[in-house]
Order: C-alpha cells, then sequence, then structure tokens
C-alpha cells in the first residue's frame, strides 16, 4: 500500500502529493437500465414508494390523476380530467376503453 503526504485539506477535498489509480474490474460502465435500477432502490431506500402497476399510460395518467386530486383537495370530472391532459400534459387523449 503507498502512502502518500497530504498537501492541502478540506471538508471538500484532499490534494495529494501523487496519485495512482487502482485499476477496477467492472467498473467502466454502467448501462443505463442498471442506472435506473440504481436510482429507483435509493428512493425506495429514503421512503419513497414504487408503485409497480405504473407500467402502461393509461395506468401513469390514472395515478398522476389520484395524486394531484389528493394533493389539491379536488376531484376532476372525466371532461376536466381530458382537458387537463391535452392541455397541460400534452399527452395522447385518454383511451376509455382501456380504463
Amino acid at each position: 500500500m503507498s502512502t502518500y503526504k497530504t498537501i492541502a485539506e478540506s471538508n471538500n477535498f484532499i490534494v495529494l502529493d501523487k496519485y495512482a489509480k487502482i485499476e477496477q474490474q467492472g467498473a467502466n460502465h454502467q448501462t443505463e437500465a442498471a442506472l435506473e435500477r440504481e436510482f429507483i432502490q435509493d428512493l425506495i431506500n429514503q421512503g419513497y414508494e414504487n408503485p409497480l402497476n405504473l407500467n402502461t399510460q393509461q395506468a401513469m395518467l390514472a395515478n398522476v390523476r389520484v395524486q394531484l386530486q389528493t394533493l389539491n383537495n379536488v376531484v376532476f370530472s372525466d371532461t376536466e380530467w381530458s382537458r387537463f391532459v391535452e392541455e397541460r400534459l400534452r399527452c395522447y387523449k385518454l383511451n376509455r376503453q382501456n380504463e
């Protein structure tokens, strides 16, 4: 193990007189999917919910509707919700057959 001389140090960084990078196997790149899984796990560890049923656009829009209604203490009519989605979320029209 090498011994390094510290030139400067603070809470945010340290400056050494020399540094030799230690190569790590398999740590070169992380796939986007692995990054997303790690991010989701970090959020879960912080106490966020992970609703696994939000795997379609319709399911996500239904969840957004519930969350906005709860947060704002309002109830959207179907017409109001369709208009909100079209004007504010700029999504495709709600497909009533999939609800």
